[in-house]
């Protein structure tokens, strides 16, 4: 242990409070849409580390010497800094592609899937679909192309429901085309392109508005079409999580080479 100046009880209490709400969203993700989403549980590790603070400086405060040696605080404020200046960048870039403009009449539209309760679609996905159909409503010579597979813990295919509930809306089964392969969002783009039949077409991608920046970059890597992000609101709830999701998301996107 080493000594240490004294910080700030009251600027301390943050980090507790930062610990309480991370607890408190968590359970309001689990019990407000479920339990079991992708990466949920880095909430409880924020928690933590929000916790692992509060009682280091207050240890501090109480005794006026560091639990920790000096080369390891060191360590963690360095590591905290490259991530705080990452996250904020990569953010930045998520939220610029939320007002993308689309043009009419592009010649196809990809739906990307998203979870499948049993044989209908969750929200996200029902969403996704509202939209694709608006779109297509008022440029009925495009073609729609239903994406994604079958999860362990979904009854059917993400692109049949998709199927199922615009033909139900009354778009024709001529104006859509399945792909029920892909089991994530660079297979969604990489199966998908292989369905066009027309050269360097002008394509939209409709997908939640947190998810348009990674699955451009990933559409785009394929250099086979011009590209448009087609936006779909994402529920109050859901959406802090789904923008922390998406930084570790496009991270590994980058590092794994996949544009």
């Amino acid at each position: 242990m080493t000594a240490a100046s004294t910080p700030s009880k009251a600027f301390n209490t943050v980090f507790l409070v930062l610990a309480v709400l991370c607890i408190g969203y968590y359970l309001a993700l689990c019990i407000g849409v479920r339990f079991g989403q992708s990466l949920d549980f880095v909430w409880l590790l924020l928690a933590g580390a929000f916790l692992c603070r509060f009682f280091c400086v207050r240890h501090i405060i109480n005794t006026g010497v560091s639990p920790l040696p000096s080369w390891l605080v060191k360590i963690v404020h360095i590591g905290f800094s490259v991530f705080l200046a990452s996250f904020i960048a990569i953010e930045a870039m998520i939220v610029s592609a939320f007002s993308q403009a689309v043009p009419a009449n592009l010649d196809y539209v990809i739906v990307l899937g998203a979870k499948v309760n049993g044989t209908t679609p969750g929200g996200a996905l029902r969403n996704r679909i509202n939209v694709a159909y608006e779109y297509w409503k008022a440029n009925p010579d495009t073609l729609i192309i239903a994406s994604g597979g079958k999860g362990d813990d979904e009854g059917i295919s993400e692109a049949e429901c998709i199927i199922s509930e615009l033909t139900a809306k009354g778009v024709p089964a001529s104006s859509i085309i399945k792909e029920d392969q892909s089991t994530s969002t660079y297979e969604n783009m990489q199966f998908s392109v292989k369905l066009f039949e027309k050269a360097q077409p002008k394509v939209g991608i409709v997908t939640n508005n947190f998810h348009i920046y990674r699955a451009l970059k990933l559409a785009n890597a394929t250099g086979v079409a011009e590209f448009y992000g087609i936006n779909v609101a994402t529920s109050l709830i859901s959406f802090p999580h789904y923008m922390l999701r998406e930084y570790f998301g496009i991270i590994v996107s980058f590092i794994t080479g996949k544009w």
